[in-house]
């Protein structure tokens, strides 16, 4: 038997994050994203969730589902549960919920008030948590309640050994998303131009952090944050991926990472 942990990076629309939609009960905050494990059957014990407020403020989570899934036969994910954004649908074909695994409840309120500033940034209810996903949040994360067990399509995998999962996160109340105000400075051009973005208005260091995806507010990709140089400098893995307009609101496409933990 051991351990494991994985980091799961949800994409939350940025244009959703700019236009401040309210996110309110059953909207999907994101579609299935994949992630992998070791091949076979893992059990789920613990979470850890990170918050990266806009601009580097904090943020005061609300309460949201977490539904896993397993993949189709052929390797595909499984059928979209709605567009971000909107409430859950119902496929016509294929439908999504033969892919069910289980869901967590993550009650915000029994996590974040502990009297200290980085409450306001991470939830972390690994301790006994049950994975129940019911209104009666007091009960959802009592000692001795039952984890979760997700396996999935056998050999689907990016690397021999390893399986793919699948999560979606459903807001179960209203989640407050603000405009960004780092923005482009000077238009950047995509292509062989270069890695370099050049930002303003805000300390770049308090909005992104090496292993970021920006998206600007049109849900272009940017790029992946390689380093922070200054407060206006942001290195890319990659040259730019898309040409960005000067004053383009920039955000961060994961500001939820959901730190996993496994035994198997």
């Amino acid at each position: 038997m051991g351990y494991f942990k994985v980091d799961i990076k949800p994409l939350f629309p940025a244009s959703l994050q700019h236009s401040n939609n309210n996110m309110t009960d059953n909207k999907v905050l994101a579609d299935w994203t994949e992630f992998e494990v070791p091949r076979g059957a893992v059990e789920l014990i613990g979470l850890n969730i990170l918050y990266k407020g806009v601009d580097g403020a904090d943020i005061d989570p609300t309460d949201f589902e977490i539904v896993w899934a397993k993949g189709n036969k052929d390797g595909t994910a499984p059928t979209s549960l709605a567009t971000p954004g909107t409430v859950v649908g119902t496929p016509a074909s294929n439908p999504w919920f033969n892919n069910l695994q289980g869901r967590t409840y993550v009650d915000a309120s029994n996590f974040k008030d502990v009297g200290y500033l980085t409450c306001l940034r991470q939830l972390s209810p690994s301790y006994g948590f049950g994975g129940r996903a019911d209104a009666a949040t007091a009960q959802n994360f009592g000692i001795g309640a039952v984890s979760h067990v997700l396996q999935g399509e056998p050999e689907s995998g990016t690397n021999v050994g390893y399986d793919k999962l699948y999560c979606a996160l459903v807001a179960k109340a209203t989640q407050a998303y603000t405009t960004s105000t780092l923005n482009v400075n000077g238009a950047h051009a995509s292509g062989t131009t270069g890695a370099v973005l050049t930002v303003a208005t805000i300390d770049a260091r308090l909005a992104f952090a090496a292993g970021d995806v920006i998206h600007d507010e049109d849900d272009q990709l940017v790029g992946t944050v390689k380093s922070v140089d200054d407060a206006t400098t942001i290195t890319l893995e990659d040259n730019i991926a898309n040409s960005v307009a000067d004053g383009k609101h920039l955000y961060n496409s994961s500001p939820i990472v959901i730190q996993a933990s496994f035994r198997k």
